[in-house]
């Protein structure tokens, strides 16, 4: 009798259990410490111990699982038991094992949750009732393998796990004494050996399992990645962008020679690194080859995870760097091999010339990071360092020995500075990893970090693009826009507002005034293929210095490349209101840019920014701008670091605490701030996603999705909705709940038909509101 660990007859598809647990062996081994290499091992030969019963190899011939079928909680307690022969009683490894192997094909959870109340004289009655439900199978599951020792044991052989095995399914009790046993060590890490090393630990050997697991099962080719040396980049780079006389030009060339030279004078000086620079002064670029450089320096090839805040963001900077990689020699029929982007808004594709892949693959190598760039998301990065989450952790070790590039920082939610801080901080001692922190508004994160940039208030002094003029007397928005129309000049003018309720009155008032401007309206309110290109129109416009109007949201904050005569930015937090000031003579072509803040109220006379950011930041932001009149660029550097130094003296940094206690306690499923219960991203449960059948690509990829639901196999399913997902993405809205019922819920997701679009959807103004609403998505 052959054992299997995936057959499918209709696919022409098997692999032999013992050649799967080799496999899963072999692709991780090499990311461990040499220290953990044997628990790593006894994971990978462990993780599929269940499938060694006429039980599984049933299901894998008829597709019809039982209970018994179930192999993931008696693997785990192979694993343990194992562990237990090699490492004892008093170490934490067996228990990281067990947890390990039981979680492979889910999400983390802590170890008590499926461990006896007690370790001492354990019955029946200490167990959670699902955990007592899976032994009375795993004993079922015992006989069974020992009705087929004479087929199980050669494969036990071959796997160097003969002897443990005979004596695993010997013994009278084995399930309850070896999990009675992991609860002592549980009890044990509690008292002795709690420490953020051990969740490291944890982390790099789930992550290693997962990742080889899915990888091996699906039978995938990894290719290999490539890397670009500093030198020939470099050279690309100067060829890409002529010497030029332009001031603002001449300033980026001064700021990246300095950073480089800095660098190479103290790269073994520290692990992380920062670039404190104004807006505009070419940090993308700069940022990218200090990553380079510092790569070479440390020799080896070590990946460059480019991290920033929004996916808009990540568009841009990834366009900037393939532009210069794809000159290349080997770079065309291999991008994927150097650079991947990562989000959930990224078309899933991975060209190697060895290989087509199909989307199903390509999806598992950029989620595993297989490649020697990587420009992701902050939520992608974070909560991977930070998670319970099986998809997110494969990736984890991904991480060790990289070269992180933090863009814009300041984009976190205070609340989580000191958990972000402590995480790089122990990531970097723990997974050898090398970051560079780049802002124009330093916050008080990762202060130990090197300056690259060491002279950098001579170059926020040099800038004199932009001035700040807060206008702190209350306005309503009706008066809003008469002074607007008071003040009106021959010049583009972008309002940046809190709230979409509020962004779309704005708008509306101002084409009422018949000004005889093009008025333009940006914000999350308009389906996300809609907000691409009329970014891009906008861009077109600018250019060729037309004075059109734009209302906006806090879309334009951040990498949005928009350079306006004149912004206006409603009260917020001043990080924020100096971001809006990017987008105002960005390239410094005008004499000055004015940068106006308002402070809106609506009817209840409310500041709408409270709505978004609360009392205490918006009340910080007015206590520190009513002071001036007027604020040159060359005093935002200090602006905001009075800004920052106010907000973490007023701001509790309590739920940071409680998150890295969750850490040191490898708590990752049980308390208010478990690790599971992490998000860089507010979940808002009073959402939900809609899409709009707009047009006539909308109605034929909708035509797709329904289609879904007829493929039967798994994979060739998630393959067909791949091919269609960013094309769905295109289409959909975040929409509080209370508007669900204009959907139509029919379908498995609701959805707006075309012949109700007009009713519900503007095309200037995106989704129709209750003039009321107040919200503000994201």
């Amino acid at each position: 009798m052959k054992y299997y660990s995936h057959y499918d007859e209709e696919m022409k598809y098997e692999k032999l259990l013992y050649e799967h647990l080799i496999e899963v062996k072999n692709l991780s081994i090499n990311q461990i410490p040499e220290e953990y290499k044997k628990a790593y091992e006894i994971i990978a030969l462990c993780h599929d111990f269940g499938k060694y019963t006429s039980y599984f190899q049933e299901y894998l011939k008829t597709k019809k699982k039982t209970s018994l079928s179930n192999h993931s909680f008696i693997s785990a307690v192979f694993g343990g038991y194992v562990a237990i022969q090699y490492y004892g009683e008093e170490n934490i490894l067996p228990l990281i094992v067990y947890n390990t192997i039981l979680h492979h094909h889910g999400n983390l959870e802590s170890f008590s949750v499926n461990l006896p109340s007690k370790f001492k004289d354990v019955s029946r009655k200490d167990f959670p009732l699902n955990v007592s439900e899976k032994i009375d199978i795993s004993y079922k599951q015992l006989k069974d393998m020992r009705q087929n020792l004479s087929f199980i044991i050669p494969d036990f052989e071959r796997l160097g796990l003969a002897k443990e095995f005979k004596q695993f399914v010997e013994e009278e009790n084995v399930i309850k004494d070896t999990l009675a046993i992991l609860k002592k060590l549980e009890a044990l890490s509690i008292r002795r050996l709690k420490s953020d090393e051990n969740y490291f630990i944890h982390q790099m050997l789930y992550s290693a399992l997962i990742s080889a697991d899915k990888i091996s099962a699906s039978n995938t080719y990894l290719p290999e990645e490539l890397y670009v040396d500093y030198k020939t980049l470099n050279k690309i780079r100067e060829n890409q962008f002529e010497i030029s006389e332009k001031d603002i030009d001449k300033i980026r060339t001064e700021i990246f020679k300095v950073v480089i030279e800095n660098l190479e004078k103290n790269y073994n000086k520290s692990k992380i690194f920062s670039i404190t620079a104004p807006t505009g002064t070419g940090k993308t670029v700069t940022g990218f080859f200090a990553a380079l450089k510092l790569k070479e320096l440390l020799g080896g090839n070590r990946k460059i995870i480019y991290s920033l805040p929004f996916t808009s963001i990540i568009e841009q900077n990834y366009g900037v760097l393939f532009e210069l990689l794809e000159k290349l020699d080997k770079f065309k029929g291999n991008s994927s091999r150097y650079i991947i982007k990562h989000h959930n808004l990224a078309m899933i594709e991975y060209e190697s010339e060895y290989r087509d892949y199909k989307k199903t693959e390509a999806e598992l190598l950029i989620e595993n990071w297989q490649s020697g760039i990587i420009i992701t998301t902050f939520v992608q990065l974070l909560e991977t360092l930070v998670g319970a989450r099986n998809r997110m952790l494969k990736k984890f070790n991904a991480l060790k020995g990289s070269i992180i590039i933090l863009d814009e920082i300041q984009a976190i939610n205070i609340k989580y500075f000191q958990l972000v801080d402590y995480i790089l901080n122990k990531a970097s001692e723990y997974l050898d990893l090398r970051i560079i922190i780049m802002t124009a508004t330093k916050p008080m994160i990762l202060n130990d970090a090197v300056e690259l940039l060491d002279n950098n208030e001579k170059y926020f002094s040099i800038f004199k693009r932009t001035r700040l003029m807060p206008q702190m007397e209350k306005l309503t928005i009706e008066s809003f826009i008469e002074k607007f129309k008071e003040n009106l000049e021959d010049k583009s003018y972008l309002i940046v507002c809190n709230t979409i309720m509020q962004s779309l009155e704005i708008y509306k008032r101002l084409v009422e005034l018949g000004l005889n401007r093009e008025i333009f309206y940006l914000s999350t309110n308009i389906l996300p293929l809609h907000r691409r290109e009329r970014i891009n129109k906008i861009k077109e416009k600018l250019e060729k210095e037309e004075k059109i109007i734009l209302v906006s949201t806090q879309v334009v904050e951040a990498g949005v490349d928009f350079d306006f005569d004149v912004v206006i930015r409603d009260l917020g937090p001043i990080d924020s209101i100096i971001q809006s000031a990017g987008r105002c003579n960005r390239n410094g072509k005008k004499e000055i840019g004015d940068v106006y803040v308002y402070k809106m109220i609506d009817e209840e006379e409310n500041l709408f920014g409270k709505y978004v950011y609360g009392n205490t930041l918006m009340n910080i932001s007015e206590n520190i701008l009513k002071r001036y009149d007027t604020i040159m660029e060359e005093k935002y550097f200090q602006l905001i670091n009075e800004y920052f130094s106010m907000v973490m003296q007023n701001k509790s940094s309590q739920v940071s605490r409680e998150f890295i206690k969750s850490i040191e306690n490898l708590d990752f499923s049980e308390g208010e701030y478990a690790i599971d219960s992490f998000s860089l991203i507010e979940n808002n449960p009073g959402y939900f996603e809609a899409f709009f059948i707009y047009d006539d690509v909308a109605e034929d990829i909708f035509k797709k999705y329904l289609k879904l639901s007829n493929i039967k196999d798994f994979n060739a399913r998630r393959e067909a909705y791949l091919e269609i997902q960013k094309n769905i993405k295109d289409y959909i809205l975040s929409l509080p709940k209370k508007y669900i019922n204009n959907f139509q819920l029919d379908k498995g997701i609701p959805y707006l038909p075309k012949e109700g679009i007009k009713d519900i959807y503007d095309f200037k103004t995106g989704f129709k509101r209750d003039i009321d609403d107040k919200y503000m998505i994201f």
